[in-house]
């Protein structure tokens, strides 16, 4: 790729990958992989890292939403097309240290991606502002220092936000006086709309599937080592964000352990690095 001629400093965030004429300086903000702000004038070389949101939201969700139930969600077809579940991961960078005893620098970025239209708007946004304050996708880092390695936050997962209460029920038996067994189900608790983390499925030591859950383990993100000047790294996620429905709304049964693994839907990552 044609590497922009113009000024870089050690990292860059932009709203969209270009040519210089994309950005804006209303949208840059400069930092250094040590945590000191500093410019430099001709940046020897740069990595773009991207995040690429390909997941679609589930039909029958979608329409509970815009039911009266479910809020009366109002979308144009545009926005019904271009529509994304709202995604954040934070993605960090290691930079190769000066010495063997260093500690290398990092940087980390975070990442929310999808259409703000699915945060519920009875969810108290200004208590959690994170919701639709930042919609960051693209960075651009200067790989002068060299970079060692770009990754998802180690012990970090990937999150995904759930736009509907979800009701959990517990099975009861009871016992008619006829001596008939019925079953019902009994309200345990509400969970309100929130960011999820994405499990990977449990495996046994084959890596045969032992439970499903959010991603399979083939499919997780993995790390992009030493990826050389002019790299574009994107994380490109697909899957469907789907909730369970043991009723007519959003609900599950606590013991139906497959079905509280999988809340949330099926993801798969695919990470290019392209030099």
């Amino acid at each position: 790729m044609t590497r922009p001629s113009c000024s870089l400093t050690a990292v860059v965030l932009l709203a969209a990958v270009g040519g210089c004429g994309v950005f804006n300086d209303a949208f840059l903000t400069l930092l250094d992989p040590t945590g000191e702000s500093s410019s430099l004038p001709n940046a020897p070389g740069h990595v773009i890292i991207s995040f690429i949101n390909n997941a679609e939201v589930d039909e029958r969700l979608l329409s509970y939403l815009e039911s009266p139930d479910g809020g009366n969600l109002v979308l144009t077809d545009a926005e019904t097309r271009d529509l994304r579940p709202r995604v954040r991961f934070r993605v960090q960078v290691t930079y190769r240290s000066s010495g063997a005893t260093q500690t290398p620098p990092t940087t980390t970025f975070e990442f929310v991606d999808g259409s703000s239209k699915l945060v519920d708007q009875d969810f108290d946004t200004a208590s959690a502002p994170d919701l639709t304050a930042n919609d960051l996708d693209n960075v651009v880092i200067s790989c002068g220092s060299g970079v060692e390695r770009i990754e998802v936050l180690p012990g970090a997962q990937v999150e995904v936000f759930i736009p509907a209460e979800i009701v959990e029920f517990q099975q009861r038996q009871l016992t008619t006086p006829a001596g008939d067994v019925d079953i019902e189900f009994v309200e345990t608790q509400r969970i309100s709309p929130q960011f999820r983390g994405m499990q990977p499925d449990d495996v046994d030591g084959d890596n045969n599937l032992v439970l499903r859950r959010n991603m399979d383990i083939r499919q997780v993100p993995v790390p992009i080592v030493r990826p050389v000047c002019g790299t574009v790294a994107a994380f490109v996620m697909s899957g469907v964000l789907e909730v369970p429905f043991l009723f007519d709304f959003p609900s599950y049964d606590i013991g139906d352990t497959a079905t509280v693994a999988s809340i949330g839907g099926q993801y798969a990552f695919v990470v290019q690095s392209v030099e």
